[in-house]
């Protein structure tokens, strides 16, 4: 089946189509998804630490369901092509037009979705398909619902869905346990020269 036949594929807003002054009665201010949160729930460090302030005034009018984060749903980077769950802790965020929602309407286990878009070798290769040629490699809205999907029932996705949280957990686990190892290390290394230069 393709993706539109499971799932409402929504493109996020420009910001400079719904941005408003702050001074507007309609106005509420809203929180931007931002690469670092998107990165962060990847399991993915994010380089940049100087992250600009990401919030906006918009007119509340404007800004539909559709557009926001929430943990039914997947979120879909159209410049690095990766998929991510947000957890309710970051519900309600913005998505600007880097981003698409996708909100499922056939019962599905988010978190299996999550690693069927990332990691099944026939959807990256439509998805390396769907890029090729463009001189940034980014998704149309056409092309991501036109991706052909294999389903497994809805008992054997939540199986595999709770296998790929514990994957992604075990990766980040390592991850802070290299780091602690590489802390330890410089600390006994720095320690030891100072032992040295008390003699």
């Amino acid at each position: 089946m393709k993706l539109r036949e499971c799932a409402d594929v929504t493109q996020g807003v420009f910001t400079n189509r719904v941005e408003t002054s702050n001074l507007s009665e309609d106005s509420v201010q809203m929180q931007l998804v931002t690469l670092k949160e998107f990165n962060h729930l990847l399991g993915i460090d994010y380089r940049i630490s100087q992250e600009k302030d990401r919030s906006i005034y918009v007119n509340k009018e404007k800004i539909k369901q559709e557009v926001l984060t929430d943990p039914e749903s997947l979120v879909l980077h159209t410049l690095t092509q990766k998929f991510v769950w947000f957890p309710p802790q970051y519900q309600g965020l913005l998505l600007t037009n880097n981003f698409m929602k996708i909100n499922f309407f056939e019962k599905v286990d988010v978190h299996f979705m999550e690693w069927l878009f990332n990691e099944h070798p026939s959807i990256q290769k439509q998805i390396a398909l769907f890029t090729e040629g463009s001189i940034i490699s980014s998704l149309k809205l056409s092309n991501v619902k036109e991706i052909e999907l294999k389903l497994p029932n809805i008992e054997k996705q939540v199986v595999l869905g709770k296998i790929a949280q514990l994957k992604k957990r075990k990766t980040a686990l390592l991850k802070e346990k290299n780091r602690l190892e590489q802390l330890l290390l410089h600390y006994e290394m720095v320690e030891s020269i100072e032992q040295l230069g008390g003699h």
